[in-house]
């Protein structure tokens, strides 16, 4: 047993799969943090809710090229920070694999091939573990009560702003708060997190809601 150990560490702390190993220790750091509830994933500056990641519109090729990525791995259930972490985990594997078999000389030309070529079946795992943790990331969202109509509800800022490209909005609820990704009117002037709105209408081909400041709507 010893032996394999000493193995697996040497093949671990290798030219190679160095990086990928030291980059488990922020993300094991990050996790025991979050379970003992000192630490909430808005502290990225991303928010998470509906248990993804709002990208914008995607307008642009790269922002639709975001947004079809997270909704293949099932970013739009799924928090994020979870899927980053299997995604890390899946590739460290990967590439732990790829240079013990096809790298054993440490080239570094090498090594940057195996880590590129391993993100293929890293993205495939994380989608499959995406695929079966999506029935227990809905049931703890509500996903039933995120159908409830929403249109004309109050609510207020999530993210840390609104405009009308980018914005996240919780929808008051008796039962289970209500993450909804949110659009200002164009030309309206940004908010910030913790302002109220009103919700005026549905965009069905972006999913998005449009929203106003709730001033707006009392005046």
């Amino acid at each position: 047993m010893a032996p394999l150990i000493k193995e697996i560490w040497d093949l671990s702390t290798s030219t190679g799969v160095l990086p990928f190993t030291l980059l488990l220790g922020p993300m094991a750091l990050f996790w025991i943090i979050c379970f003992l509830g000192t630490l909430d994933f808005d502290f990225i500056g991303v928010d998470f809710g509906d248990g993804g990641m709002d990208s914008g519109d995607g307008g642009t090729l790269f922002g639709g090229s975001i947004r079809w990525l997270f909704k293949f791995v099932h970013g739009d259930v799924v928090p994020l920070p979870a899927l980053g972490s299997f995604l890390l985990v899946f590739e460290w594997g990967c590439v732990m694999l790829g240079n013990h078999f096809w790298n054993p000389a440490e080239d570094l030309k090498q090594a940057a091939m195996i880590a590129a070529v391993s993100f293929v079946p890293a993205i495939g795992l994380t989608k499959f573990t995406g695929f079966m943790l999506r029935p227990m990331f809905e049931a703890l969202q509500g996903s039933e009560g995120q159908a409830k109509p929403v249109i004309g509800r109050t609510g207020r800022v999530r993210s840390g702003v609104l405009d009308e490209t980018f914005g996240q909005v919780e929808v008051e609820d008796p039962e289970v708060p209500l993450l909804i990704n949110a659009r200002l009117a164009p030309g309206e002037p940004p908010l910030s997190k913790g302002d109220q709105v009103v919700v005026e209408s549905h965009d069905k081909d972006r999913d998005v809601y449009r929203v106003k400041p709730l001033q707006i709507i009392d005046n």
